[in-house]
């Protein structure tokens, strides 16, 4: 059963995915009003467009962030299929450290970026929100992508052959249906009077 502790670990594990998902249906439902609104009532909003692409450069690298923590991240299995054991983790674990260092090196010229939009003090042209808010989140993202990427060669380091890479998703509807289910059965062994009120 899923405790407070657990709830606000998984919460934390997966902080990119859920800002992630956020950000898909801000995207959703704006463009679907855009659309509604040019093609029905003759009229769109320019702050529409322009936070759509705040939106849609914020699930990009949530994206780049929680593919690592779900193994979601785009590679050719043809090799590791074919491989031994030892050699398939290392191989693993050096595609990680170099996603964290390609990541780590972006982090850097993104820290230039933001010393010289403070200077500059850019905003966008209809919301007028500084433009240096979106160059921070992602900074934090590629810095977080480090931190995933240290957290997953642990994990590696540590997984034995019948484990070794396999991805859990962030978004697990089985194990949720399954819990869902044990935690019914167990109110139920203590209040058989429910079972028998639904049955009726």
């Amino acid at each position: 059963m899923r405790t407070e502790k657990n709830w606000a670990k998984e919460m934390l594990m997966h902080f990119e995915t859920y800002i992630g998902l956020i950000a898909f249906l801000y995207i959703t439902v704006v463009l679907t009003t855009q659309v509604v609104g040019r093609y029905v009532f003759g009229h769109s909003w320019a702050w529409i467009e322009e936070t759509s692409i705040i939106g849609y450069v914020v699930l990009i690298y949530c994206g780049v962030s929680g593919a690592v923590t779900t193994r979601q991240n785009m590679r050719i299995d043809m090799v590791l299929s074919i491989v031994p054991f030892k050699p398939k983790k290392t191989m693993m674990i050096l595609d990680t450290v170099i996603h964290a260092a390609f990541s780590a090196w972006l982090s850097y010229f993104m820290y230039q970026i933001i010393l010289n939009m403070m200077v500059l003090k850019q905003v966008y042209s209809v919301t007028r929100m500084p433009r240096i808010y979106v160059y921070i989140f992602i900074a934090v993202m590629l810095v977080l992508s480090v931190i995933r990427a240290v957290q997953e060669v642990i994990k590696l380091a540590k997984e034995q052959e019948h484990e070794l890479g396999k991805a859990k998703p962030a978004f697990d509807l089985d194990a949720i249906w399954e819990e869902g289910k044990r935690v019914r059965e167990a109110y139920l062994a203590e209040h058989p009077e429910a079972g028998k009120e639904r049955n009726k």
